[in-house]
């Protein structure tokens, strides 16, 4: 009976998504593989009566959908302006739906009666959740366990780390770091198949970097083309000690991306990076987001 009166608060609840006190929600990911040992991650998704999976991108302040026949009927409540990492610039409508839930494997679904989401009529890439449908959630996300759970409350013992707070509106999470000795941010993407590097950054620093392909054509999220090469990045160390060493990313020009992101970030942080820890994630607090991160042997 408790996970039914649970169930049910999820929908019955205002615009924040709401957690059930005690009973976590663990929600399978779908992942897919790519060169260079990228990836993406799947979660399930429920608009309505309408069943399907999304990317999860939370290098995305927003959702963002293609026009399909599931959602056309959403009501419009505005315009929004996006420039993908390709330098792609769109229109696309902002749309209400209702009843958006994040399906579990075990324990209640994690929904938002009312959810904002922005429709494209035109998507080549993959639908995609963002960062803002975790607003006031504690998460953990194990791409080897294939698995995201979602919590109530941090427990008093958890050691959690502050994220840095990105762009003009403070809306993207980042982490401090060191890219061999030089100090910088980066962007917590999951939507990013691949691991990214300013270009400019590069240059200006090639003794950390070892070139392996001059020019390689990858997709955005969003399905815009990026013409790139491919590096290893000798050391990404993280403020709590851990490093990663030999990381594959692609290098391009961050400048389309730079009213997003702000000058400071050197280095999106995508699922080749991710996949090597276990993440907890704590965004219960907004304007102080925290993490902590447990490296996967």
């Amino acid at each position: 009976m408790r996970r039914l009166l649970c169930a049910f608060l999820f929908l019955a609840t205002g615009t924040e998504a709401a957690l059930c006190e005690s009973l976590p929600s663990t929600v399978p990911l779908t992942l897919t593989q790519s060169d260079y040992d990228g990836g993406r991650i799947y979660v399930p998704v429920r608009f309505g009566n309408a069943m399907g999976t999304m990317r999860l991108d939370t290098g995305a302040s927003t959702s963002r959908v293609g026009l399909a026949p599931w959602n056309k009927d959403l009501p419009k409540i505005g315009e929004s302006r996006s420039t993908a990492a390709s330098g792609e610039a769109a229109v696309c409508e902002d749309v209400e739906a209702r009843n958006v839930q994040l399906r579990a494997s075990q324990g209640p679904g994690v929904a938002r009666n009312s959810y904002e989401l922005t429709r494209c009529a035109r998507n080549d890439g993959d639908d995609l959740l963002g960062l803002d449908f975790f607003r006031r959630a504690r998460f953990s996300l194990d791409l080897d366990r294939r698995e995201m759970e979602l919590f109530d409350k941090v427990p008093p013992e958890s050691r959690l780390a502050p994220f840095r707070l990105l762009g003009p509106d403070q809306r993207l999470i980042g982490l401090p770091l060191r890219l061999g000795n030089v100090t910088s941010v980066g962007l917590f993407d999951t939507g990013a198949e691949l691991s990214a590097v300013d270009q400019s950054f590069v240059d200006a620093h090639k003794g950390l970097f070892t070139p392996v392909k001059n020019r390689l054509r990858a997709s955005a999220a969003d399905g815009g083309k990026i013409s790139s090469r491919v590096y290893r990045v000798k050391q990404v160390a993280l403020p709590d000690g851990h490093v990663v060493k030999n990381l594959y990313a692609l290098a391009y020009d961050f400048g389309p991306l730079r009213q997003a992101l702000g000058r400071q970030v050197a280095i999106i942080l995508g699922y080749n990076f991710l996949r090597k820890f276990a993440w907890e994630i704590d965004l219960t607090t907004p304007a102080s987001p925290r993490w902590s991160a447990t490296p996967r042997k």
